[in-house]
């Protein structure tokens, strides 16, 4: 027996309608598969949206495991193998992994099942789900795979973009067969009608797609966050994305790079409007858009925007010529994309935490490009080295202060008081290149150095016009400058008795004009000019 499934299938003779008393027990094998596919009707992770009523197409026996089910559970449908149709009733499934790791799903989507117990019904237990289900290249999508979707696997385009085109979320896999018990839309009435999506808790937006290097771990979640832990790449001031063949995954990384990039908002600045769906995507913009990161964009069937998966195809997928040996295209590949589309980008993408073993970081980041003058001599870019970044629009940094009138009555009950401190130090000697920022929690604010510059220079539009480097102004020393002033004022006091005990020899009267002037100053300075000196001094701001 060289085909023991043939044989099981069609009897001895191996000829079609064969029977025998194997083929039950084929059919028992196939219904008892440990591993299925499902569609997600509703996500269950808020308990406190559940309904009272038991939703629709789920069996009473199942009303302990609805109200039970931890949070990020899913009701699924199963799909069968044989039609790929689902099961008219639902289940529930909980989660595979434990709630340290909760994977993303839409109600809509397809995902993987598992069961315990090997010959156990489905309906019987707790099934789990593991991930989403990932498809096809013109499908896959990380903030919504519509996985009904009918595509030519090893095509990457199957429809030319244009101001009528829209994409569907279709419930018919044939004119005759449908993916779930309903008419054409039923999917996309799950999309949009289950309760947390009714409650806003998904949002459906084009997120660019990311390309990994082999050696990456990449978490990605549905809106455009990504955790790369991989090796330093990315667009900087220097190199940037102009009509790329590939990705600049494909640049050689280097030994020692090792990087933890977290990034919200890759490809920052695209726009959801219906002119960037219309554009053209012909093979004179193959590559994208200069110095762009961003994804292609089509509009669907819901009026919603999301990342055009499938713009156009580069061949005629029918010739035998392109299909190949194996029946696959000779080159998969979409000349019509972006291929540096979700590529790490430091000048673009909207927030970033880079943690980097060995990272060019000042050219990354074009602070050779964009910086103050320095005062001591060039600021000079860093070599390759071990470095953290942070990039974004507006960055805070916040040490808490508990009690404060400000959030007074906005905090649970004994809330623990909190005295929050800031400390930015950069190692050294105390006596020599040691240099610190500390915000004490009284808000006391200390900022020592080897030397400490404020302000710009002429050449960044500064006064200058003072002796320090590149004209800076020294700041004065208050005990110096108020001992200076006071002898000061000593010796014109002095002076002033002079003038007004002095005879002039000759003349044997003091001037009345000096005498008067004399007596002006002297009164001024009693009175007035040495009190001043206390005015000079800050209340607020001391040094050396």
């Amino acid at each position: 027996m060289s085909d023991p499934i043939a044989y099981v299938l069609n009897g001895p003779d191996g000829q079609d309608g064969g029977e025998n008393g194997f083929k039950a027990d084929l059919e028992q094998l196939r219904a008892a598969r440990v591993f299925h596919r499902a569609v997600v009707i509703e996500t269950l992770c808020d308990p406190s949206l559940r309904e009272e009523e038991l939703p629709e197409n789920l069996p009473p026996d199942f009303e302990l495991l609805y109200r039970n089910a931890p949070r990020n559970s899913i009701i699924c449908r199963i799909i069968t193998d044989e039609a790929g149709t689902s099961e008219i009733s639902d289940v529930v499934a909980f989660p595979f992994f434990s709630s340290h790791l909760a994977m993303p799903v839409k109600a809509g989507e397809q995902v993987w099942l598992m069961r315990e117990n090997l010959f156990s019904d489905t309906r019987d237990g707790v099934v789990y789900w593991i991930c989403r289900v990932p498809d096809a290249l013109p499908l896959e999508d990380a903030n919504f795979t519509p996985f009904s979707r009918e595509v030519l696997y090893y095509s990457t385009g199957t429809v030319a973009p244009g101001p009528d085109r829209k994409l569907d979320f279709t419930n018919m896999l044939t004119p005759d067969v449908q993916v779930i018990t309903g008419d054409a839309d039923a999917i996309q009435n799950v999309m949009i009608g289950s309760v947390e999506s009714l409650g806003g808790q998904t949002v459906f937006e084009p997120v660019p797609r990311i390309t990994k290097r082999p050696g990456d771990l990449v978490f990605q979640g549905s809106n455009n966050t990504t955790i790369i832990m991989g090796t330093d790449r990315g667009f900087d001031f220097n190199e940037r994305p102009d009509k790329r063949e590939t990705s600049n995954s494909s640049n050689q990384p280097q030994t020692k790079s090792g990087v933890v990039d977290i990034v919200a908002g890759r490809g920052r600045y695209f726009e959801t409007e219906d002119d960037e769906v219309s554009k053209p995507r012909g093979k004179g913009e193959a590559g994208g858009e200069k110095n762009s990161t961003k994804p292609f964009i089509s509009k669907n069937t819901l009026d919603f925007f999301e990342t055009d998966k499938d713009p156009g195809q580069t061949q005629d997928r029918n010739t035998e010529e392109d299909r190949g040996d194996m029946g696959a295209p000779a080159d998969p590949g979409n000349e019509y994309t972006n291929p540096s589309e979700g590529d790490p980008d430091f000048l673009v993408d909207a927030s970033r935490v880079y943690v980097s073993e060995k990272s060019d970081i000042d050219n990354k980041l074009g602070l050779k490009d964009i910086r103050a003058d320095g005062f001591s001599g060039p600021v000079e870019p860093v070599p390759a080295s071990p470095c953290i970044a942070v990039k974004s629009d507006h960055i805070r940094i916040i040490a808490r202060k508990v009690p404060n009138p400000s959030v007074e009555g906005k905090l649970p009950p004994k809330l623990e008081s909190a005295e929050g401190t800031i400390r930015i130090v950069k190692e050294g000697d105390p006596k020599d290149d040691l240099a610190c920022i500390y915000i004490e929690s009284d808000g006391t604010i200390q900022i020592t150095g080897k030397k400490i510059f404020l302000g710009r220079t002429p050449d960044d539009d500064g006064a200058g016009n003072g002796p320090g480097d590149k004209e800076s102004q020294p700041y004065v020393k208050y005990q110096e400058l108020e001992d200076l002033w006071n002898d000061t004022m000593t010796e014109l006091d002095k002076f002033c008795q002079t003038l007004l005990t002095h005879v002039t020899p000759g003349y044997g009267a003091p001037s009345p004009q000096i005498t008067q002037a004399a007596t002006d100053l002297k009164s001024a300075i009693a009175s007035s000019l040495k009190g001043d000196i206390a005015n000079v001094k800050s209340e607020r701001i001391f040094g050396e």
